[in-house]
């Protein structure tokens, strides 16, 4: 950033230099006009005033592009923005002139005889070509950016598609699952109708999302009670879960297959026994959904942080904001962000 300021500024200070030496080269001037021009003064005005129209004009760039990439379906209100760019550069133009020849001492500074208002409109239409293309240089870039984020955003979520598949098709999962709906036929038939449904419903979300990047989180929390249904039953009772979520929450988004993943890492790091049960704890706090575990490490465990990292990237990138980790008090707290 420090460089750029750098470069821009010796750019700006050199044309105001190249300018200055060709007023005074080739311009037949009024000995009293050259007189103020051939001074240190306005050599250094010549620098300080370039400097202001060249920053002025990537400011109003950088404020257009925002502007248009905030109003783009308001045509109307992009053309009002465009024409009070380009006045307010007219105005900062006849501000400039006027400080000139305030500095030189001519009489009747605001106003421009003798062809002087011909010149400020060439100035100024010179300078909306090169606004324009300052404009257009900017929105290549964006639109650069946007197609490189959107490449990340698709490669993150075909990492978490396959993730999510592997982590729900993998053989110990549909193994363990067989085993437990076979046992549950034998001793307990109406709880293995329940176990059968929700392992349906798990499969069915799992497909579903597929094609989607963010989910209501009421949709997270219906397919989470399927999920941790079949862990509850297979685990004997040992993990529940407890969620206070207010009503006006239930169509927030997020990233799908996010309280799966939660819940997944739980089960794998945690010792989940009779003596030792897990419960889970769901919550919002200041706006982001809070998942919180007491710490029961297994032990010789060993956790690569994959499926967290790769959770931060797509919120990141579909929601703009990480999530938080802590740990506190033999609490383990993930914080995810929501998109309203």
């Amino acid at each position: 950033m420090k460089w750029d300021v750098l470069l821009y500024s010796l750019l700006f200070s050199g044309l105001g230099v190249f300018s200055y030496l060709l007023l005074v080269s080739y311009t037949e001037l009024s000995d009293r006009a050259a007189d103020a021009l051939y001074s240190n003064v306005a050599f250094l005005y010549f620098i300080a005033a370039f400097n202001v129209l060249g920053y002025s004009m990537l400011r109003l760039t950088a404020w257009i592009n925002m502007q248009y990439s905030l109003n783009a379906p308001r045509r109307w209100k992009l053309l009002s923005m465009y024409a009070g760019g380009m006045l307010l550069l007219l105005l900062l133009n006849y501000g400039l002139l006027v400080i000139a020849k305030y500095l030189a001492g001519l009489s009747v500074p605001f106003l421009f005889p003798n062809g002087g208002w011909h010149i400020l409109i060439v100035v100024w239409l010179v300078e909306l070509v090169i606004l324009g293309l300052l404009l257009a240089n900017r929105s290549m870039q964006y639109t650069m950016k946007l197609q490189q984020k959107a490449a990340l955003l698709q490669k993150e979520n075909n990492t978490a598609r396959y993730t999510a598949l592997q982590n729900q098709l993998n053989p110990h999962f549909l193994f363990n699952s067989l085993n437990t709906l076979i046992a549950e036929i034998e001793y307990n038939p109406a709880n293995a109708v329940y176990f059968t449904k929700h392992l349906s419903s798990v499969y069915r979300y799992v497909l579903q999302c597929q094609d989607k990047t963010l989910v209501t989180l009421a949709e997270e929390l219906e397919f989470m009670h399927s999920y941790l249904f079949l862990h509850e039953v297979r685990l004997g009772n040992c993990i529940s879960c407890e969620y206070v979520i207010p009503d006006e929450y239930n169509d927030t988004m997020l990233p799908p297959l996010t309280l799966q993943l939660l819940v997944e890492n739980v089960i794998k790091h945690n010792s989940i026994t009779m003596n030792k049960p897990m419960q889970i704890h769901i919550r919002i706090e200041n706006g982001r959904l809070v998942v919180t575990n007491p710490i029961q490490l297994k032990k010789n465990h060993a956790s690569s942080g994959v499926g967290l990292q790769n959770l931060s990237n797509r919120c990141k990138l579909m929601l703009g904001e990480d999530i938080e980790v802590e740990k506190q008090d033999s609490l383990f707290i993930v914080k995810i962000p929501l998109y309203e």
